[in-house]
C-alpha cells in the first residue's frame, strides 16, 4: 500500500485520557510528511479515581473513535496502523481488558504504555525537534490523566516520572464554578504544588534546563498566545513563552466562564473546559524549574512512538518538521 510517490503510509492513533489523536504519515527517501490528522476529544478519563473502572459511557466514545480512525488511516493506504494508550487505561481498573478488546475491534495492535515508557517517548519526540542542543532538558507532557516530566542531560534521560496530575483530572476533582471562583484555582493550585513536592526531574543544578512542553494543552496554549485563527503546526513548534506572560495566560484562563474561553481560543468545548487546569501545571512546572521560557513542540508521544515502530519495521526516518514537503 505504497503512497502516491511510491513511499510507505504509516499510521499511529494516541487513546489519550481526553482525545483520540490520528497522525499518517508518508515516507520517502528517508523522511516523513504528514498526510492526514485528526482529534476526536471523548475524555476517556471523566469521572476516574484509581482502582475503579472506566466510565463506560466515555470508553464508548473513545473505542467508536478508534475503530474510526483505524479505519480512515487504512482508507489511505497504510501499511501499519499502530496504537497506544496512557493515563486513563493505565489508571482504570478494566484499562487493560478494555485495550485488548479495543484492539480486536481497530483491527491493529494497541500498547498499553507504562506512565516511565510514556515519558520517555514525550523526551525522545522534543528532544528531536524543539529542544535539541540543550545540555539540560526538561520533556513536559501534559495529560488529560497525567504529566509526565522526563529530565535529560547531554542526550540521555537521567530522571522520568508520571505524575497523577492532569488537565482533566484536576479540572473534575477541584473545579466547579464558572467561571472557576478563587477557591477552584487554589485548590488546583495545592494539587499540582503537592504532586511536584521533591520530584527528581525538578532538582536540576544550575545552569537552568531548557524546559519543552508538548501535548494539547501546550500547542493551545501557543496558539493562543500566537492569536491564531486556525492552529498552524509551523508557527507553534519552537513557539517561547516567556515565565510572566505564562503566568498572564493562566490568570486570563481562570478568569474567563467556559463560554468565553470557547468563543475566545477557538478551542473545542472538551478542551477550553479543561484547559486553565493544564495551564496552571506548566506554569508551576516552569516555576519550579527555574527556567525563563517554555518552548513548545508540536511534536509529542505519537511521534516519537511511530519512529520507533517505523525503525523496528526496517524503515528509519527522520518525523522533523511534517508539515513541510519532502520534495519527492
Amino acid at each position: 500500500m505504497p503512497a502516491a510517490d511510491g513511499g510507505l503510509v504509516a499510521s499511529v492513533i494516541d487513546v489519550g485520557s481526553n482525545s483520540v489523536l490520528l497522525l499518517t504519515v508518508a515516507v520517502s527517501g528517508g523522511r516523513a510528511r504528514q498526510i492526514d490528522a485528526a482529534l476526536a476529544t471523548t475524555q476517556l478519563g471523566t469521572g476516574l479515581s484509581p482502582g475503579r473502572p472506566l466510565d463506560r459511557v466515555a470508553a464508548g466514545r473513545t473505542g467508536e473513535a478508534v475503530v474510526a480512525f483505524a479505519r480512515r488511516a487504512r482508507a489511505l493506504g497504510a501499511r501499519f496502523v499502530w496504537a497506544f494508550a496512557t493515563g486513563a487505561a493505565r489508571t482504570a481498573a478494566d484499562g487493560a481488558a478494555f485495550v485488548q478488546a479495543l484492539a480486536l475491534r481497530a483491527g491493529c495492535p494497541i500498547a498499553l504504555l507504562s506512565g516511565r515508557d510514556e515519558a520517555r517517548f514525550a523526551w525522545e519526540a522534543v528532544a528531536a525537534g524543539a529542544g535539541a542542543g540543550a545540555s539540560q532538558l526538561l520533556a513536559v507532557d501534559v495529560g488529560g490523566a497525567t504529566t509526565e516530566l522526563t529530565r535529560g542531560e547531554d542526550g540521555a534521560v537521567v530522571a522520568a516520572v508520571s505524575l497523577p496530575i492532569g488537565a482533566l483530572v484536576l479540572t473534575e476533582r477541584h473545579v466547579g464554578d464558572d467561571p472557576p471562583s478563587a477557591g477552584d484555582v487554589a485548590r488546583v493550585a495545592r494539587a499540582i504544588a503537592a504532586a511536584l513536592t521533591e520530584v527528581a526531574p525538578l532538582r536540576v543544578d544550575a545552569p537552568a534546563p531548557r524546559v519543552v512542553a508538548s501535548g494539547g494543552t501546550a500547542s493551545a496554549l501557543a496558539a493562543i498566545d500566537l492569536d491564531l485563527a486556525a492552529y498552524d503546526p509551523a508557527r507553534v513548534h519552537g513557539h517561547a513563552i516567556g515565565r510572566d506572560r505564562l503566568a498572564a495566560l493562566c490568570a486570563m484562563l481562570w478568569g474567563m466562564s467556559l463560554a468565553e474561553r470557547t468563543r475566545r481560543t477557538a478551542l473545542d468545548a472538551g478542551r477550553a473546559r479543561i484547559l486553565p487546569a493544564g495551564a496552571a501545571i506548566l506554569d508551576a512546572v516552569l516555576a519550579s524549574s527555574g527556567a525563563a521560557a517554555l518552548v513548545i513542540s508540536d511534536h509529542g508521544v505519537r511521534h516519537a512512538l511511530l519512529r520507533s515502530r517505523l525503525a523496528g519495521a526496517g524503515v528509519p526516518c527522520d518525523l522533523g518538521a511534517l508539515w513541510e514537503p519532502t520534495g519527492g
